[in-house]
């Protein structure tokens, strides 16, 4: 069993990792269609999110 420690440097090793490649990891992620789809519903359900993306498109 990992002890404390190693648990959380495990952690902030992650966390940086994720944070360095978070371009690349979401790119990979949203290069599914599908993925894609769901991302764009579930955003534009979020009023904020919409009214700025509307007024962005047809201005």
């Amino acid at each position: 069993m990992m002890n404390g420690l190693s648990r959380l440097v495990l952690f902030v090793a992650g966390l940086y990792g994720i944070y360095r490649y978070r371009y690349r990891i979401m790119n990979r992620v949203l290069g599914n269609p599908a993925v894609r789809k769901t991302f764009i519903r579930m955003s534009m359900s979020i009023p904020f999110v919409r009214n700025k993306m509307m007024s962005q498109a047809f201005r």
